[in-house]
Parts: C-alpha cells; sequence; structure tokens
C-alpha cells in the first residue's frame, strides 16, 4: 500500500470528522430542516461514515487490494445477514427501552442533565432510531478504517504490527472530533483493545460485533433517567 494513501486516509478521515464535529458548538446549525440538532447531526455522520467506506473501498482498488486484505470476507450475502443480524437486535433493545420508559417515565432533570458534549446519549425516539443507523455505519467504517487497513497497509511498508496499532489509535481518537477531547483515554484504550483483538483473531468480524454492542450502549444510557 503507497505511504500517500495510507497518510491520506489516517490524516483527511479524522481531520474531516473533527471539523464535523464543530457543528456541536453550534446547535441552531441545522433549524433549516426542521429536525432537533442531534437527530440532523446523526444523519449527517451517518453519511459521512458511509462516505469514508465508499472511499477506503476505491483506495483498496486502486491499489489492488481487497476488503479480504484488511480482513474482511465477507460477501455481499453474508454481510447482508451480518447487517440484519445488527438491525433486529437493536431495534430489540429498542423496543426494551421504550416499553421501560413508556412504563416508568423518565424525569427530565436527569434528562437535562444528559446534555454535554461528553454524553450524546440519544434523548427522543426519533433520535435513538437514528442512532442505531449511523452506529451501523460507525461499527463497520471504524474497524474497517482504524483496524483492518491501518493495521493491515502499515505492516505492509514494514511497520510491526502492534505498533501500527499503537499509531493507528491516534487517527482513531480524533475521529470522533470534540468529544475524544473530554474522553481521550477511553477512545484510545478501546483502540487498543480492538487493535489487539484485530492481530489476534486476523479478522475483523468480532472487532464490529463489539464495537455495535458498545456503540449501542448508548441507547441504554437514557434507561438512568427513569424515575
Amino acid at each position: 500500500m503507497p505511504a500517500s494513501k495510507i497518510v491520506a486516509v489516517l490524516l483527511g478521515f479524522p481531520i474531516v470528522s473533527t471539523l464535523f464535529s464543530l457543528l456541536l458548538l453550534n446547535k441552531g446549525a441545522f433549524s433549516w430542516t426542521g429536525l432537533d440538532f442531534f437527530t440532523a447531526f446523526w444523519l449527517l455522520i451517518t453519511f459521512w461514515y458511509l462516505a469514508q467506506i465508499v472511499i477506503l473501498a476505491k483506495v483498496l482498488k486502486s491499489s489492488g487490494w481487497s476488503w479480504s486484505d484488511i480482513g474482511y470476507s465477507f460477501n455481499r450475502r453474508k454481510t447482508a445477514y451480518f447487517v440484519s443480524g445488527y438491525l433486529v437486535f437493536a431495534f430489540a433493545l429498542l423496543g426494551f427501552v421504550e416499553f421501560a420508559l413508556a412504563n416508568a417515565g423518565s424525569d427530565p432533570e436527569k434528562v437535562k442533565a444528559l446534555s454535554n458534549l461528553a454524553n450524546l446519549t440519544p434523548k427522543s425516539l426519533p433520535q435513538r432510531i437514528v442512532f442505531i443507523f449511523m452506529g451501523l455505519a460507525a461499527g463497520l467504517c471504524e474497524e474497517l478504517v482504524y483496524r483492518g487497513f491501518a493495521i493491515s497497509s502499515m505492516k505492509s511498508r514494514g511497520i510491526n504490527q502492534w505498533l501500527a496499532s499503537f499509531i493507528a489509535a491516534f487517527p482513531f481518537v480524533f475521529q470522533h472530533g470534540l468529544k475524544s477531547l473530554d474522553q481521550f483515554w477511553w477512545f484510545f484504550i478501546w483502540a487498543l483493545v480492538f487493535g489487539a483483538i484485530f492481530i489476534i483473531a486476523k479478522r475483523l468480524y468480532i472487532n464490529i460485533v463489539i464495537h455495535w454492542l458498545v456503540i449501542l450502549s448508548a441507547v441504554l444510557a437514557i434507561l438512568q433517567t427513569l424515575r
């Protein structure tokens, strides 16, 4: 893999993500959409994650690589089953959350306390639905980019895979923008954990599933506001 492409992906993606995250400082940025800020923001981020996957696919193809070269060997049919499994689980989880909220109710003061840059818990049903789809794209994209591509491409340049995992942890942190500044160690340690899993398993499926579960835990976080 050409070094220029490695640098372009591992610097370019997190830089753009960080720029998008600056929108968190202007909660009126999406008022023209008629949607609440976080619903619109997460829709934008979902499309950005999908765009990163498309760009990565072009980078791999132009270098003579395939998805299997970075640890993802599912064909389209298996990928469809994989994604469907996530959606079934995620919406079952959403059903549980909505049932709990409907029967117990939530404390408005506790909900308000969740509103900060470091805690982006989806607080309404529309937000939670969009968040589920964002989580789907995020889990796939971040593992493909910061584990599969990052580690495999740096390894192809003669860099030790454990060192590559450590290096890739930094752009992974900044992939999360402003939020990562408050929770640097949270994202950095998870990056090292995911890197170790990938190096040992040599496949991304376990990484993606665990990543999805970590993201979906934010949907459950709203339960702490129950009366």
